[in-house]
C-alpha cells in the first residue's frame, strides 16, 4: 500500500462504526461532497466491508458522519470559525449559565469536540425522547463589506438588494452529515486538517429532547440577522398627529415595560447590555425569547407553545393587542385610550412652543399604526423637536427640556446670561429618570446618564438621596467613580440643571416606592426580593450582590420535593425552621440570635446551611447570599444590615483570621445593631434583625468571651446527615440549587394574612408563649434558650400546617434533645478556671513569695508562674498571663474566650488605671510585671482553699 492515510482512515471508520455512527467517504477535492451516492445511508448504516473498500487503495479521501436517527440520534452543533473569533462561544455559554442550562451545556462542551480547518468547533449530543430536526441555522449576521468575496460582489452586482449573510452557528441533524477527524489535506479547500480537541464518540452526552431544544433556542439568542417586521406584530410607523398629541399606541409603546406585558408568560432570566433574555414563567426550560436586541426593543420568541409566532418581531403595542384583544389593533387602541393612554402633548422641547402645524390635506393614517422610535441621539446638534428621552432613558415621551437648556449627544448646555452662546453643564446627557420615597419618608432620585468609556454608548443609573442631588459637590464626589459626566467646577450648574429638569417635568417622571433593605419595612410591608416589584437600592455597594441573590429559580413544588428527603434528618430541618422563623422575630419582639451547626466531620454542614438559605435566596457558592467567616467585622455588619427578618448565613468558623471577630459578632448580634463608630460616621450602629446560621468544625461558643453569649446561641454538634446520609445530602444540594427563593415569600404572605386578622398578633404571641412554657426546664440556661427554641418550633409548625413543608413537625422531645438540655460548653469559663486551679495546686513551688526570697530559693527551671502575697490575712494569687494562656491552650481553652466571664464573675481583680484593666502590676523577684490577680473566690489558696 502506498496510501499513508489508509490505516488511519480505516481505524477511524472502525472507531465511529463501533460507537454506532454511520460513516461516509468524502472527496479529496475541497468540495466536502460524499465520494459515493449516499441517499440510502440516511436511513441505513454503512458496513465495515464498505469502509474497507472506500478507505483502501491509493485514493486519498476524507471521512464524515451522517447525523440523525441512523447514528443513534446524534446531532452536531457547529460554531463557525467566524463565531469563535468573535467570541460567540463565550456569549452562548454565559446565556446557558444564566438560563439554567449550564450543566447540560458543560456536558456538551466536555464531550467529543472537533476543530474544523476554519477554526470552528463541532460539538455532538445524543438526543433522547424525541426526533432531531434537519440541518438548522441558529445564528447568522449580515456580512460586512470588507468580508465580501468575489462571488458576493458578483451577486450584489446582479441583485443589488440581496443580503449577504454569514452563518455563525448551525446544526447537522436528521439527514445531514459533517466531516470529522482525521480528514486532512485536499479534503478541505484550505488544506488544513480536522483536529480532535477532546473526547471521542463514546463520550457524547445524552440529553432529553426538551433540553436540547432549549439549548438550540439559547444559541438563537446571538442571532444578529435583521428580521422583517409586519403590521400584524409590529404596526407600521405613522406620522405625528396634527395637534401634536400622542396616539394611545404610541403612548403605550413609550410607557409600558416588557416585564408587565409578559407577566405570567415569560420571566426575565438575565440581561446583557440592553438585551434581556426570557424563559417560561414556570421556570421550565431555558431561554425562549429576547427583548432589547436593538433600538426598536422588539420581542423575538424562539419557541412554540405561546400566543406569539416564533421568529417574528413584536412591538409592545403589537404584543398587547395580541394578548388582550386577539390581535385587533383598533380594539386595543380604544381600550388603551380608556385607560388613560394618549392625548399627551408632544410639544417641542428646549424651545418655546411653536404655532400648531397646518392640518394635512389627507386623513391621518389608522390610529393603530405606530411611530418608529428614533435612535439614540449621538450627533452634536440639538434636535429641533427636543432630546428623545423616551428612547434613550425610557422616560415618557411628554418629558421636556427646561427653557434656556438644550440636551444633545454631547451633553447638557445652558444658555449664557446674555443669551449669546451655550455653556456646557455636563459632558453627556444627564437626567432624573425616577423619584423614590422609602417607608421612613426619606426621598431619593435616580440619576441616569450616557457613558461612552467602553467605546459605545450605554446607560448608567444610580440612586442618591435628594439631599445629595441638591449638593453638587457632594453629588460629583459620590458618583465620580461611577462615571458621572461632570466636573467639580460645574457642581453648582449641575445641581441647578437637575432641579430645573425635575420641576419642569413634575408628574411626568415616574415615582416609585424604594426599599433600602430586605425584609420588614417601617410601614409594615415585607420585601422578600428585588423581584417583588419594589425597587431595592442598598446603602452599601457590598450589599448589592447579596440582595440580587435573593431571587427565585425553579418552582416551589420542586423545592418541596427536595426537602421531602429530609424528613428523617432533624438538623437540616431545624436549619429550615430557622430560615422560616426569622420574620417572626419582629412580631414576637425577639432579638436576633445564632443557630450554630458544628462537628469535626464533613457530613453536610454546608449543605444544611444551603438548604436553609434556599428558603429565601440562591444558595450556590457563586452567589453572594452565602457568606464566609473570613472577612472583617464591618463587612459582617454590612451583610447583617441588609436584612430585617430574613436569615443570614456564615459558613466555616475555622476560616476566621482572628477568633475575636466571631466573639464580637456573637456578642453584638442580639443587640440588633452594629458597633458605635466615632463621630456618627456612615455605618454607625447599623441595624438588623436576623437569625444567623453558622457552621464549622469548632462550636461558635468556643470563640466567645462572655458567659452571657451562651444564652443567645443555639448550638448542635450532631452531624446534619449522619453516617449514611451522603446521597441524601447530595440530592438535597442539587435540588435547592435548581429550586430556591419560593418558600420564604410564600410563608411571609401566610404570616401577613394572619397578622392582618383581628388579634392576629396576639394569637401568634400566645402560641409562642405556649411553646416557651413547654420548653422550659430546671436549668437557668435552658429557660433562657426556651424562647429561641420555641420560635423555631413555631415556624416549623406553621409551615407544616400551611402545607409548605412536606413532613410532620418535630416532636417536643426532639427539640429538647437538640437544644434545651444542659451543655457542658455553657460553663466553659468555670471549667477553664478549674484547669488553672488544678495546675496551681500541683505547681505551688513555682509561685514567688517573700518567704522564698528570704530563704534564697532560686527560680524554677521553667520560670516563676506568678506571685503569692498576703494582706490583712487574705492570700492573693497573681499569675503571669502568658503562663495562664499556655496552660489553657494545652487543655483546649482560649484565655481570650474566658477572661471576660472571669471579670464578670469577679474572679479576677481590675484596676481602671491599667490597660487592659484586668492586668494589674505586681512586684516579685526584683521585677515588676502585669499579672492576672485572682480574688479569693477565683483562686482560693491554703486555708481559703479549705473553706471554699
Amino acid at each position: 500500500m502506498n496510501d499513508p492515510q489508509t490505516p488511519d482512515m480505516r481505524a477511524a471508520a472502525r472507531e465511529f462504526h463501533d460507537a454506532g455512527l454511520c460513516v461516509l467517504p468524502i472527496k479529496a477535492d475541497g468540495t466536502k461532497k460524499p465520494a459515493v451516492s449516499w441517499l440510502e445511508y440516511k436511513v441505513s448504516r454503512t458496513t465495515p466491508e464498505q469502509h474497507d473498500g472506500w478507505f483502501g487503495g491509493d485514493r486519498p479521501r476524507g471521512i464524515a458522519v451522517v447525523y440523525g436517527e441512523v447514528s443513534g440520534n446524534v446531532e452536531l452543533i457547529e460554531f463557525e470559525g467566524l463565531a469563535i473569533r468573535e467570541g460567540l462561544l463565550d456569549d452562548v455559554t454565559q446565556i446557558m449559565n444564566d438560563s439554567g442550562l449550564g450543566k447540560p451545556w458543560a456536558a456538551i462542551l466536555g464531550g467529543w469536540v472537533t476543530e474544523s480547518p476554519s477554526g470552528g468547533r463541532h460539538y455532538r449530543v445524543r438526543v433522547e425522547g424525541g426526533p432531531i430536526p434537519g440541518n438548522t441555522k441558529l445564528a447568522s449576521r449580515l456580512a460586512r463589506e470588507d468580508e465580501y468575496t468575489e462571488a458576493d460582489k458578483q451577486r450584489l452586482r446582479e441583485k443589488p438588494n440581496s443580503r449577504i449573510v454569514r452563518v455563525l452557528i448551525e446544526t447537522r441533524g436528521e439527514g445531514g452529515y459533517g466531516l470529522v477527524e482525521p480528514s486532512s489535506g485536499t479534503v478541505h479547500a484550505s488544506g488544513r486538517p480536522y483536529i480532535r480537541l477532546a473526547g471521542d464518540p463514546s463520550t457524547v452526552p445524552t440529553l432529553d429532547a426538551d433540553t436540547v431544544g432549549a439549548i438550540r433556542d439559547a444559541c438563537r439568542m446571538v442571532d444578529a440577522l435583521p428580521q422583517p417586521e409586519v403590521a400584524k406584530t409590529a404596526p407600521r410607523p405613522a406620522p405625528p398627529r396634527a395637534d401634536g398629541t400622542l396616539r394611545p399606541g404610541d403612548d403605550y409603546e413609550a410607557r409600558a415595560s416588557w416585564a408587565d406585558i409578559l407577566h405570567g408568560i415569560f420571566r426575565p432570566l438575565s440581561t446583557r447590555g440592553s438585551e434581556t433574555y426570557w424563559g417560561w414563567a414556570d421556570g421550565v426550560g431555558g431561554v425562549k425569547a429576547t427583548t432589547g436586541k436593538d433600538e426598536h426593543d422588539r420581542l423575538f420568541v424562539f419557541a412554540t407553545g405561546s400566543e406569539f409566532e416564533a421568529e417574528k418581531p413584536y412591538s409592545k403595542f403589537g404584543a398587547y393587542a395580541l394578548l388582550n384583544h386577539s390581535g385587533d389593533h383598533k380594539a386595543a387602541a380604544r381600550e388603551l385610550a380608556r385607560l388613560g393612554y394618549g392625548s399627551r402633548h408632544l410639544a417641542a422641547v428646549g424651545a418655546r412652543p411653536a404655532a400648531p402645524a397646518p392640518a394635512p390635506e389627507s386623513p391621518a393614517p389608522n390610529e393603530t399604526e405606530q411611530e418608529e422610535q428614533p435612535p439614540l441621539i449621538e450627533d452634536g446638534a440639538a434636535d429641533p423637536e427636543g432630546y428623545d428621552y423616551a428612547t434613550t432613558f425610557g422616560l415618557p415621551a411628554s418629558v421636556r427640556t427646561p427653557y434656556d437648556y438644550r440636551v444633545t449627544g454631547r451633553g447638557v448646555e445652558v444658555l449664557s446670561t446674555g443669551g449669546e452662546n451655550w455653556v456646557r453643564v455636563t459632558f453627556a446627557p444627564l437626567v432624573v429618570t425616577a423619584t423614590f420615597e422609602d417607608p421612613e419618608g426619606d426621598q431619593y432620585v435616580e440619576l441616569s446618564w450616557i457613558d461612552r468609556s467602553l467605546g459605545r454608548p450605554r446607560r448608567i443609573s444610580r440612586i442618591v438621596s435628594r439631599e445629595t442631588a441638591k449638593r453638587g459637590r457632594k453629588l460629583i464626589e459620590s458618583l465620580g467613580s461611577a462615571g458621572l459626566p461632570a466636573v467639580e467646577g460645574d457642581a453648582r450648574a449641575v445641581e441647578k440643571w437637575l432641579a430645573e429638569f425635575e420641576a419642569n417635568n413634575f408628574g411626568r417622571i415616574p415615582s416609585e416606592q424604594l426599599a433600602r433593605w430586605l425584609g420588614w419595612q417601617d410601614d409594615g410591608t415585607f420585601v422578600s426580593s428585588p423581584e417583588d416589584g419594589i425597587k431595592v437600592d442598598t446603602p452599601f455597594e457590598e450589599q448589592r450582590g447579596p440582595a440580587r441573590a435573593h431571587a427565585r429559580k425553579g418552582t416551589l413544588q420542586g423545592w418541596q420535593d427536595t426537602v421531602t428527603r429530609l424528613a428523617d434528618f432533624p438538623v437540616p430541618r431545624v436549619a429550615i425552621a430557622a430560615a422560616l422563623a426569622a420574620p417572626l422575630l419582629k412580631p414576637l419582639g425577639l432579638n436576633s440570635f445564632t443557630l450554630d451547626i458544628s462537628s469535626r466531620s464533613t457530613k453536610g454542614k454546608t449543605t444544611a446551611l444551603q438548604v436553609a438559605l434556599s428558603v429565601w435566596a440562591d444558595p450556590s457558592e457563586h452567589a453572594s447570599a452565602m457568606s464566609n467567616w473570613r472577612t472583617t467585622l464591618y463587612a459582617i455588619e454590612k451583610r447583617l444590615n441588609l436584612v430585617r427578618g430574613i436569615v443570614t448565613v456564615f459558613d466555616e468558623t475555622m476560616a476566621v483570621t482572628d477568633d475575636s471577630l466571631i466573639d464580637e459578632v456573637l456578642y453584638q448580634l442580639p443587640m440588633n445593631h452594629g458597633k458605635a463608630r466615632s463621630g456618627g460616621a456612615f455605618g454607625n450602629m447599623l441595624p438588623w434583625e436576623t437569625i444567623l446560621l453558622s457552621s464549622g468544625e469548632r462550636p461558635a461558643l468556643s470563640f466567645t468571651t462572655s458567659q452571657g453569649a451562651a444564652a443567645r446561641i443555639l448550638g448542635t454538634t450532631i452531624a446534619p446527615f449522619g453516617d449514611g446520609g451522603g446521597p441524601v445530602a447530595a440530592a438535597a444540594r442539587e435540588g435547592v440549587l435548581a429550586h430556591h427563593g419560593h418558600a420564604g415569600p410564600e410563608f411571609i404572605q401566610y404570616i401577613l394574612s394572619g397578622l392582618a386578622q383581628p388579634a392576629g398578633r396576639d394569637a401568634l404571641a400566645a402560641r409562642h408563649r405556649q411553646l416557651v412554657d413547654e420548653f422550659r426546664g430546671a436549668g437557668d440556661m435552658t429557660n433562657r434558650r426556651a424562647p429561641m427554641v420555641a420560635v423555631l418550633a413555631l415556624a416549623e409548625t406553621l409551615a407544616c400546617g400551611r402545607g409548605l413543608l412536606p413532613y410532620e413537625p418535630l416532636s417536643p422531645d426532639v427539640w429538647r434533645s437538640l437544644f434545651t438540655a444542659h451543655s457542658p460548653t455553657d460553663n466553659r469559663p468555670d471549667m477553664a478556671l478549674d484547669v488553672v486551679r488544678e495546675y496551681v495546686a500541683g505547681h505551688a513551688h513555682e509561685l514567688y513569695s517573700t518567704t522564698r526570697a528570704a530563704m534564697g530559693e532560686r527560680p524554677p527551671f521553667s520560670g516563676w508562674l506568678g506571685v503569692l502575697s498576703a494582706k490583712d490575712g487574705v492570700t492573693e494569687v497573681a499569675l503571669l498571663p502568658e503562663r495562664v494562656r499556655k496552660i489553657l491552650a494545652e487543655a483546649g481553652y482560649s484565655l481570650d474566650a474566658v477572661v471576660g466571664s472571669w471579670i464578670d464573675a469577679e474572679y479576677v481583680k481590675t484596676l481602671k488605671s491599667q490597660r487592659p484593666p484586668h492586668l494589674v502590676p505586681r512586684r516579685f523577684d526584683g521585677a515588676r510585671a502585669k499579672c492576672l490577680a485572682f480574688t479569693p473566690e477565683g483562686m482560693p489558696f491554703g486555708d481559703q482553699d479549705e473553706a471554699a
